[in-house]
């Protein structure tokens, strides 16, 4: 990394706004982005200057193990993660993650002595009927708003030892929707369906402020330049003054996508509630959730409206006006319309997202385990193989004590470690780049051409038969069990694959390995597993890794 840039913890950083922040502080800074999916499964790329710490922020031991890693090399922190949904329900996600979660992350800062810390609240977390500015003080009665004003306090607790920032964001959207409420009363307008596609609650007057993903991550960045000037504390509101109502978006959306004014059908509260009964029933059938609940018939026609005047002075900043919902709502009607199965699996991710991960917890335990009993897994399998009787392993060709006892104990070294590492490193593709050595190794000594499925197999038995009898696994051990076979179950398809195709397409050249002597020595093996074995230590320090290539 880069020691000129500064450094940038970013927590939530495999979320909506998190990786519209990482695209805009790409190259600017030194980023060490915190989240609980894989860089895989947020579909971040491998930069020079960015590391992945996967980890749960409501975890406060592994937060606070990070500060080892972070000391001396942070100088910002923006908290991002946050769990909300649209439930209106206690969760127990909003006080261990937004709280517990920010308390743990706001000790970690402390530690690693950031000079700013940024904390993004809502300006939903205020109540609806009052003009929103930075002094408007959080006091909506729903749990999420509940669980930000709690972030709040923190924040200005900490603020004796840690300047910070709070930031009141307003509704965020892209130019593919992203946000919600949004979604589905636009899904609604343009389902083409004779009443639905008309239906607006109450008059239409329910109204709060949109901001655009792209300008939000700028915000941030500008809060970060020009932090020296702030307060010590202070709250800003990121979005633009006003507010946009319901009746403002059908009269667009209407008008792009059917390219004429249709005319709404405004329906009062008191008939909504029967039609929202009846739809609940309806998902209740068919095992579905459904968007529309109860308690936000409530909200029709009450406005949110923002004043971000000081805002604007204090930061020199104000959004884009090409980037306002009522502008850029022609982009979303139209990748509506062009890609609607893009729009659809973009937005309904959105709509059902995970807040517990109980398989972060037992990835973590399993690579330890992995990682500290690699050797007594590996003896057993070996002893296993010398043993194996003529005939023993499927396929064809001798058994495996014909081979050199360093060379067998070193490929089931490897294959060990493989599958250590594409746990470790939650990138189960990365087997087909190593399917080559795996697959052809016994062939090339002569051997049957199940050795390698064979041999996983006994690794898979003796990895879940080690973790069942380990304690911390006992409540875990189903999950544990499906987690590694998967994995293992992936390794022997690759490798079926791979000689498959060979098959297929080298006939002679099986052949031609079958008639080769077999290898006097591991080194070759050994310098694969010593491959392995540093990206498993680069995952472990939170770089970004890729695969390297073997050489034949």
């Amino acid at each position: 990394m880069d020691p000129a840039l500064p450094g940038l913890v970013l927590t939530g950083a495999s979320g909506f706004v998190g990786r519209n922040v990482i695209k805009a502080a790409s190259g600017r800074f030194r980023l060490y982005c915190i989240a609980r999916r894989s860089m895989e499964e947020a579909g971040v790329q491998p930069e020079a200057n960015l590391r992945w710490l996967q980890v749960d922020l409501g975890d406060r031991d592994g937060v606070l193990a990070l500060a080892g890693r972070l000391r001396g090399a942070v100088d910002y922190v923006i908290s991002l993660a946050g769990y909300y949904d649209f439930t209106n329900a206690e969760h127990f996600e909003y006080v261990r993650t937004n709280v517990h979660g920010t308390r743990n992350l706001l000790d970690l800062a402390r530690e690693v002595g950031a000079k700013r810390f940024v904390f993004a609240s809502s300006q939903a977390a205020c109540r609806f009927g009052v003009t929103v500015t930075e002094d408007t003080p959080p006091d909506a009665d729903i749990p999420y708003a509940r669980s930000k004003r709690a972030g709040e306090e923190l924040v200005r607790e900490y603020s004796q030892w840690l300047p910070a920032v709070i930031v009141r964001i307003a509704a965020v959207f892209s130019d593919w929707c992203e946000y919600p409420p949004l979604y589905t009363l636009l899904n609604n307008w343009m389902s083409g369906r004779l009443l639905e596609s008309r239906i607006l609650a109450g008059r239409g007057q329910s109204a709060i402020p949109y901001i655009h993903v792209q300008d939000l991550a700028q915000f941030f960045l500008r809060v970060l330049d020009r932090h020296q000037s702030l307060a010590r504390l202070c709250t800003l509101n990121a979005g633009p003054d006003g507010a946009v109502s319901h009746l403002d978006l059908y009269r667009l959306a209407t008008r792009f996508y059917y390219n004429q004014a249709r005319r709404p059908l405004c329906t009062p509260v008191w008939l909504l509630y029967p039609m929202v009964l009846v739809r609940l029933v309806q998902n209740h059938l068919l095992g579905r959730e459904p968007f529309e609940r109860l308690w936000m018939l409530k909200y029709v026609d009450q406005q949110l409206v923002a004043d971000s005047r000081r805002t604007r002075e204090l930061l020199d900043w104000k959004p884009t006006p090409r980037k306002t919902i009522t502008r850029r709502l022609v982009f979303l009607i139209e990748n509506m319309q062009r890609n609607p199965e893009l729009w659809r699996s973009w937005n309904e991710a959105m709509l059902h997202r995970t807040a517990n991960r109980p398989q972060l917890v037992l990835h973590e335990r399993l690579c330890a385990a992995m990682d500290s009993e690699r050797d007594e897994v590996v003896q057993p399998v070996v002893r296993s193989l010398l043993a194996a009787a003529e005939g023993a392993i499927p396929g064809n060709g001798p058994a495996p004590r014909s081979l050199d006892s360093q060379v067998l104990t070193s490929y089931v070294r490897l294959l060990c470690q493989l599958i250590v590492t594409t746990l470790r490193t939650r990138n189960r593709p990365m087997m087909q780049q190593y399917a080559h050595t795996i697959a052809f190794l016994p062939l090339n000594a002569g051997l049957s051409n199940g050795l390698a499925s064979y041999t996983l197999f006994l690794l898979g038995d003796q990895l879940i038969a080690r973790f069942r009898s380990r304690p911390e696994f006992q409540r875990l051990a189903p999950g544990a069990d499906d987690y590694v076979a998967m994995t293992i179950h992936m390794a022997m398809d690759q490798i079926e694959d791979r000689l498959e195709l060979a098959r297929l397409q080298s006939p002679a050249l099986r052949e031609e390995l079958r008639r080769m002597a077999p290898p006097t020595n591991n080194a070759r093996l050994e310098k694969v597993v010593n491959q392995l074995e540093e990206l498993c230590r680069e995952a472990v320090s939170g770089q970004s890794w890729t695969s390297p290539p073997v050489e034949d």
